[in-house]
């Protein structure tokens, strides 16, 4: 997939293509974790990556996520289903990491 800009605009829910499921990147400021929430289409929550785990860094929740959506009769993400739910993360949590990221992003994008 060759990304724009506007692949990077809506990363509070990211559909995954083929199913019926939605990844929203979320993060607690209280606790500093992260997690990602899984959502059927039709808006009825399957379940929370992070709720038992504990992710402090944008990255970790990608470790393990596979096995997450397996366990919830969901395929596996693709390299760049991977690519905007890391970059969902890294907004969620706002702050100095999303505005780097986004000067990572234009650039790559201008290039």
């Amino acid at each position: 997939m060759d990304f724009t800009l506007a692949d990077f605009e809506n990363l509070d829910r990211i559909p995954l293509d083929g199913t019926n499921a939605v990844l929203r990147p979320v993060f607690d400021p209280v606790l500093r974790t992260f997690a990602v929430q899984l959502w059927e289409g039709d808006g009825e929550p399957k379940g929370i990556h992070g709720l038992v785990e504990v992710f402090q860094y944008a990255d970790e929740p990608l470790e393990a996520i596979d096995a997450f959506l397996a366990e919830h009769g969901v395929r596996a993400l693709t390299g760049d289903e991977a690519v905007l739910l890391y970059a969902g993360l890294v907004q969620a949590k706002g702050g100095p990491d999303w505005l780097i990221l986004q000067m990572d992003i234009t650039t790559a994008l201008q290039a």
